[in-house]
């Protein structure tokens, strides 16, 4: 836990909490005394993540479908109403539909983006004044499938494209604010979705990044580490 009094310690919103990177990311932030918004469609799950951390008391648990703009919105004001700031914005949550491009309607689009973009995209602007008044962090988990999609991930990739686009917007509009933004574009990483589109018969374990190690990348943005490259697409692929 941090030595900073509680109600001075910074928050962090993370989406996905419930599992995979955004709960390694939610217990690497707790120990080190932040106070977590928990935000995921699986109550269970998130409260699963608040017990395990070093300070479940100082996690707030918000079952939030970022495909619906008012719950977003209702999530982080909940945070800030609960914590009175926020200082970190994760998008790390996801969903990534299989199919062909001729079998790609506007229901998948439409889907996809809202889960994988506008959500995102909502949550930090409800946050924003927050993030300006604390000189504050946005790490957006995208994907290599925006830089070299996969085969039949249209939707997915186009939503990652434009969550690569978000973090350049923000620094677009940052100016002077000291607000940064950075993209993470790993290959695949070990979590319940990669296990729900392949087996490991077909892509081993061991090509494919721990959670804990993509955490491990976001603090590093969080903590200024990665400051050169602010708003810019960072590939990680396992033995590149």
């Amino acid at each position: 836990m941090s030595d900073e009094p509680m109600n001075d310690a910074p928050v962090a919103v993370i989406t996905g909490a419930g599992s995979g990177v955004g709960r390694a990311a939610a217990l690497r932030l707790a120990s080190r005394g932040w106070r977590c918004g928990l935000l995921g469609r699986t109550r269970s799950k998130l409260e699963a993540t608040a017990t395990a951390t070093d300070a479940s008391t100082a996690c707030i648990v918000l079952e939030c479908d970022l495909g619906e703009p008012d719950q977003v919105r209702d999530a982080a004001r909940r945070v800030l109403e609960t914590f009175g700031r926020i200082d970190a914005v994760l998008n790390i949550a996801g969903i990534a539909p299989q199919a062909s491009i001729q079998d790609t309607d506007e229901h998948l689009m439409r889907s996809t983006l809202e889960q994988n973009l506008i959500g995102p995209t909502i949550l930090v602007g409800t946050a924003w004044p927050s993030l300006v008044e604390h000189r504050g962090v946005v790490v957006n988990v995208s994907s290599m499938s925006s830089i070299d999609p996969y085969h039949h991930f249209t939707a997915y990739a186009a939503s990652k494209s434009g969550l690569d686009s978000l973090s350049r917007s923000i620094m677009a509009e940052a100016g002077e604010t000291g607000i940064r933004a950075f993209t993470i574009n790993p290959g695949a990483v070990e979590t319940p979705l990669l296990r729900s589109l392949v087996d490991e018969a077909t892509f081993p374990t061991d090509l494919a990044y721990p959670p804990d190690a993509i955490a491990e990348e976001i603090l590093h943005c969080i903590d200024g580490h990665r400051d050169d490259r602010v708003g810019q697409p960072f590939p990680m692929i396992r033995g590149s």
